[in-house]
């Protein structure tokens, strides 16, 4: 027996299939903005140096006392609000971050009670720079196989906890003049090379489930354990016992370490793979993708990949430069998407066959994960606009598939039957 055979058919089903589409789009982004010219007085480094590295000429940092849950909370409600959505609509959370503001509880619960979105599934994930695009991939499996219909998902970090710039922050604050002690400098100079990378803020997207939309056409997600060191965090590990003590904090077992080169040789190559295998999964081709929302780390390595796949930053944009914001290896690495995408969305709300692809390289374990989507906003209040040529050309290219009786939409074959 194939497998298709094997699968149940939509009659046999106890809901009726469904497909996902995006519906609002919210973001946060602290107030404290931190320039290249303002690290230069903490360590030893120019505005120069850290613009042809990585792109980056600004971030933005919490103050002390705000967490991830904080700026979650803040893009969920400008996404509901986007969205048109009551918190009492909302069946499913799911929030990405590596930021908690406590080690135990996740940010979840916080998030959950602080949207009034009741005794709803909530839980967190912890995939660093692709947590996001997990996360979508969740909600879009929750939604399709009928366990929820509206489901908020938002990824928020607060990494100015993780810099370790000690007594210089009340030089970045503005609350003294420099010149800053000397080991802060040393310590800051040290941590250069991956400091300047990092931001705070949060970005949030509201799916609801939809029959009429083409949904997500295709999604990859890999892991490579075998790479699990180009990023550690050493420190506050259940395998040292006490978990966390003085000696892992004067070891400075709790910053980061990175292999800068090799994760740049990584993102390179398996980005595009990501993007061509969800493309080529969805019966596209690279000349169908209006836009790549790509992981926003380091603009020399989107510049790379936009040579590659041979576009320009019309398909692959960013926005390093000002809005450094994210633990997708910008400052809040899982947030990114939904930041960068919001734009994209505000600007093709209107579009009803904007074909995007999201792609990341996850850390610390390196991931490709990709997502190609037609975004497709319901209840507009201009109508339903006809068919773009690559989606009228996907449906055309597999109407000799067998057909979902209930949605129209033909039944692949990558283990779920009710993708377009």
């Amino acid at each position: 027996m194939s497998v298709e055979q094997q699968l149940l058919q939509p009659s046999e089903l106890p809901f009726d299939p469904m497909q996902s589409v995006i519906v609002g789009t919210g973001m946060a982004i602290p107030d404290h903005c931190v320039t290249n010219h303002d690290l230069v007085a903490i360590m030893d480094t120019t505005d120069e140096w850290i613009t042809k590295r990585t792109g980056v000429r600004q971030r933005f940092c919490c103050a002390p006392g705000v967490g991830s849950s904080e700026l979650a909370i803040e893009a969920c409600t400008m996404a509901l609000a986007d969205a048109n959505v009551l918190p009492s609509d909302v069946d499913l959370l799911v929030t990405a971050t590596m930021t908690p503001d406590e080690f135990v509880p996740g940010i979840a619960p916080t998030v959950q009670h602080g949207l009034g979105l009741g005794q709803v599934g909530a839980f967190d994930i912890r995939q660093q720079c692709s947590g996001f695009l997990y996360g979508l991939d969740m909600a879009d499996a929750a939604i399709v196989s009928g366990r929820a219909r509206t489901v908020l998902v938002v990824g928020a970090e607060s990494h100015a906890g993780y810099m370790p710039y000690g007594s210089s922050w009340e030089i970045l604050r503005g609350q003294r003049t420099g010149p800053p002690d000397a080991a802060a400098y040393a310590t800051a100079t040290e941590s250069r090379a991956w400091s300047v990378l990092f931001g705070d803020g949060a970005g949030a997207v509201v799916l609801q489930a939809d029959p009429d939309a083409p949904g997500v056409l295709s999604s990859v997600l890999n892991t490579d354990g075998a790479l699990s060191d180009l990023i550690r965090v050493r420190a506050a590990g259940f395998k040292q016992q006490p978990w966390l003590d003085i000696a892992q904090i004067a070891a400075g077992m709790h910053h980061p370490t990175f292999n800068g080169l090799e994760l740049f040789r990584q993102a390179v190559r398996r980005m595009p793979e990501a993007v061509r295998h969800v493309v080529d999964a969805a019966g596209l081709t690279l000349a169908d993708v209006d836009v790549v929302v790509a992981h926003q780390a380091n603009e020399r390595i989107l510049d790379a990949v936009r040579k590659e796949m041979d576009v320009g930053t019309d398909i692959i944009p960013s926005n390093i430069a000002n809005s450094r914001r994210g633990s997708q290896g910008d400052g809040c690495w899982h947030r990114h998407y939904p930041q960068q995408h919001r734009p994209v969305w505000q600007h093709n709300r209107r579009n009803t066959a904007t074909v995007v692809s999201r792609t990341t390289p996850g850390r610390p374990h390196p991931v490709r994960s990709a997502r190609v989507f037609h975004r497709i906003r319901r209840r507009r209040p201009l109508g339903r606009a006809p068919l773009s040529p690559p989606l009228a050309a996907l449906r055309a290219h597999r109407d000799h598939r067998p057909r979902n009786s209930k949605t129209g939409f033909p039944r692949g074959t990558t283990g779920n039957p009710y993708y377009p």
